[in-house]
């Protein structure tokens, strides 16, 4: 039998497990919890990652800027911490499970170690990078020749500059791809830990990515090609009470899933009423909230948008014009913050 990935639900759901029971975590810090398990240092600019790297370059646009704000913001809010220290307060989800691979990996091999990009440490210049990271030498002599041809660039700079993007590439694919599965399902097991230990809804009623036809009250027909399935739903004997889309980043192709997911629960719905609608969401970009906001299907539409830390939103857009589109669905309840979802949920559905 495979022995379980490091990077899997088994190993993710442990060592959120391990983390919680050693913080003191309430509604209104939970906020604080998420962003040391899942916020990570962007390796092109060295700050707290906001928005998408390209866009969040200086000079490319005010992301940058609310980049800088957004990490200054969150060193204050961890206690007057310095940028170095939230290096290492951060991403200790990636970082554990990334530390069990290479301990699996380094039984062979000699004492485990990070990868320089997650290391706190100060790269050694004598000491060699772990084998897993050494690049291939044939594409490395590829990427030189091209160097040389193209940009007439001298062979010996040439050469160095091949190894440095070789050893990018190796690292992006073998593991910061990684990162987006962590960052993607680890939001939903955090917050189902979050759920069960904070909001106190009993275990048994709440079901994490599981067919929307298998759940209660959603026995209907549909002729689409796939059954979508919630990424967090409560339910009951004989209905479903609630239905969760849990998203950390709300890009295009998040956004038409969302519309999938809707349209696809309109279709199934066998019980009388619609159950309550929600995505809990660390989107930043106003637009994106407020185009989420406005989906709808046949008469449904999401009731609530739940978002990690509403202040520091609304903080981070003090300057982005439309930040102030917000302000109406706030005023609605229609966008609340992550405190006030697990005070909603433990007062709806709490043991």
């Amino acid at each position: 039998m495979a022995k379980p990935s490091p990077f899997g639900k088994e190993s993710r759901v442990k060592i959120l497990k391990q983390h919680f029971a050693a913080s003191k975590v309430t509604a209104g810090t939970a906020w604080q919890f998420i962003y040391r398990e899942l916020l990570w240092i962007d390796g092109s600019t060295g700050l707290a990652h906001l928005y998408e790297s390209d866009k969040a370059q200086r000079g490319r646009s005010k992301w940058f800027d609310r980049t800088i704000r957004f990490t200054e913001l969150l060193c204050k809010g961890f206690g007057g911490i310095t940028k170095e220290e939230l290096k290492s307060r951060i991403d200790r989800l990636f970082r554990a499970c990334l530390q069990e691979l290479i301990e699996i990996k380094a039984k062979a091999r000699g004492a485990p170690k990070l990868p320089v990009e997650l290391s706190d440490e100060e790269p050694d210049a004598a000491e060699e990078e772990p084998a897993d990271y050494v690049p291939d030498a044939e594409l490395v002599e590829e990427f030189a020749s091209l160097l040389v041809q193209r940009a007439a660039m001298p062979e010996a700079e040439a050469l160095s500059l091949a190894r440095d993007l070789v050893a990018k590439a190796r690292y992006f694919f073998t593991v910061e791809r990684k990162r987006q599965n962590v960052l993607g399902e680890g939001f939903e097991d955090l917050l189902q830990l979050l759920v069960l230990q904070v909001a106190r809804v009993p275990a048994k009623r709440v079901i994490i990515r599981k067919r929307a036809d298998t759940l209660p009250g959603f026995h209907g027909t549909t002729t689409r090609d796939r059954v979508e399935a919630p990424d967090m739903a409560i339910v009951g004997r004989k209905n479903t009470d609630m239905l969760a889309s849990i998203k950390w980043s709300l890009r295009h192709d998040r956004q038409k899933q969302l519309s999938d997911e809707l349209d696809c629960y309109v279709d199934l719905l066998s019980q009388k009423r619609f159950p309550r609608y929600i995505l809990v969401t660390n989107e930043y970009d106003p637009g994106r909230l407020v185009n989420a906001d406005g989906l709808a299907r046949r008469g449904q539409r999401i009731d609530c948008i739940y978002h990690i830390n509403l202040d520091l939103l609304l903080r981070v857009l003090e300057d982005h014009p439309k930040a102030r589109d917000l302000k109406p669905l706030i005023k609605a309840g229609r966008l609340r913050s992550l405190e006030e979802f697990l005070s909603d949920l433990k007062q709806a559905y709490g043991s």
